[in-house]
Formats: structure tokens, sequence, C-alpha cells
């Protein structure tokens, strides 16, 4: 299936054994926009060279310029939503890819 995905922030709530966090994780689209995975632990820059870092590290980065997403468990499984409006994970595809 041809997708696109990116960096983005993502809140998970407290539960009685964890502690509520944010985590940067790579989240996947399809081509309308709707997410379709997210990786299930969080993203961490690395390279082979300190630069490889520098531009991991910058890359992740641009997580901060989205919406903060947040994880609603749903009565078969998981959803993405946006922390402030509550509607359902979106990204914009890039243009030239649809």
């Amino acid at each position: 299936m041809a997708g696109f995905w990116n960096y983005r922030v993502i809140f998970c709530e407290a539960t009685k054994d964890e502690a509520a966090q944010y985590q940067i994780h790579e989240v996947e689209y399809n081509l309308n926009g709707k997410v379709t995975n997210w990786s299930e632990t969080g993203a961490a820059p690395f390279g082979t060279t300190l630069d490889e870092l520098k531009d991991d590290s910058m890359r992740l980065n641009t997580a901060f310029e989205k919406p903060v997403l947040k994880v609603v468990r749903k009565t078969r499984g998981y959803e993405l939503v946006d922390i402030e409006t509550g509607e359902e994970a979106f990204a914009e595809p890039p243009a030239g890819l649809t």
C-alpha cells in the first residue's frame, strides 16, 4: 500500500502501571492522509557520523511543528486523535504524492 510517514509527538495517558508520557513516534498514513499505523516505541536519533546524528535529530524535531496526537482505546484496538480537537489524526500528503 502506497502512503507516506512523518514524525509526530504522541501523548499516552497514565495507567495504573505507567505514568503519562509524550514521545516522538513514526506515524504512517495512506494517500488520503488517514493514519494507518504508528511505531510501538518512540523514535531516537541515530547516525554513523556526528553530522548524520545531528541531521536525524533535526528531522525528529519536525514533530513539534505539527499538532500533538493522543492514543485513544476503541472497542477494537486504538486510534490516534488530535489532542486539542479530539478529531481523528490526519496529515496532508506531500506535494506530488497523490
